[in-house]
């Protein structure tokens, strides 16, 4: 079945813009729940296991992990970068992510001894040194990436930034100076320092969401684009 380049470009912001949409919506409820009852619903927690928020974020992976993997078989059948190992080792990891979102790995929340990362205290060290690594053994394919679309890269880029700070740097905040200020300034008063650790799990989990969902833009409009060129060249032979 091939698919219709320009009708995959017109319905890849609709999609993209109902994903963001959805999002502000949970943070809302999530957030509504916690100023006026003063409570979290639980369907809606964003720090919890199996829920909205986190199933919403573990299928934006997926997505992504599933892109990457189609465009794994397509680049086998091309000899241009990115290569296929590229698209494939990114495809796996990110569907370890969507995994561990999904059941807190990171945690020890769900997991088993037989998987990864599971329960670690050193979760930050470690997906920050996949990154890296994934960066310098992978770089020639991103420069090939850089030059031959550059907006996008931008877009994916910045996605990725605010899904660091969510994932990494609202978490060291926390730890490093939410917490002391708290214990410092409002050790007497739980209400309020529960109210502030609630708005700070909003903004962590909106900026991975919203991060992600920018990556997943970039990289469905990278796919449109190689799908529009593939049938140009179809049409030229």
């Amino acid at each position: 079945m091939n698919l219709n380049p320009k009708l995959l470009k017109r319905a890849i912001p609709y999609w993209i813009g109902g994903l963001i949409c959805f999002e502000v919506a949970i943070v809302i409820i999530y957030l509504g729940g916690v100023f006026i009852k003063r409570e979290v619903f639980p369907p809606f927690d964003m720090d919890g296991f199996m829920t909205v928020p986190t199933l919403l974020q573990a299928s934006i992976l997926f997505q992504m992990s599933l892109v990457y993997l189609g465009m794994f078989f397509f680049s086998r059948k091309l000899s241009e970068r990115p290569s296929p190992a590229f698209w494939f080792v990114q495809s796996v990891l990110l569907f370890y992510v969507a995994l561990d979102e999904l059941v807190k790995l990171h945690l020890g929340m769900g997991s088993s001894s037989w998987m990864p990362i599971s329960g670690t205290k050193y979760w930050i060290g470690i997906y920050s040194f996949l990154i890296v690594a994934i960066a310098v053994f992978f770089f020639r394919d991103f420069k090939a990436l850089w030059y031959g679309s550059r907006n996008l890269v931008i877009l994916g880029l910045s996605g990725l930034v605010l899904a660091l700070i969510g994932a990494f740097g609202v978490e060291i905040f926390k730890h490093i100076v939410l917490n002391r200020l708290l214990a410092k300034f409002f050790s007497e008063r739980e209400v309020l320092s529960w109210v502030i650790e609630q708005v700070r799990v909003a903004f962590e989990e909106f900026f991975e969401m919203f991060g992600e969902t920018l990556i997943l833009y970039a990289v469905l409009l990278f796919v449109a684009k190689k799908i529009e060129q593939n049938s140009q060249g179809f049409l030229v032979k």
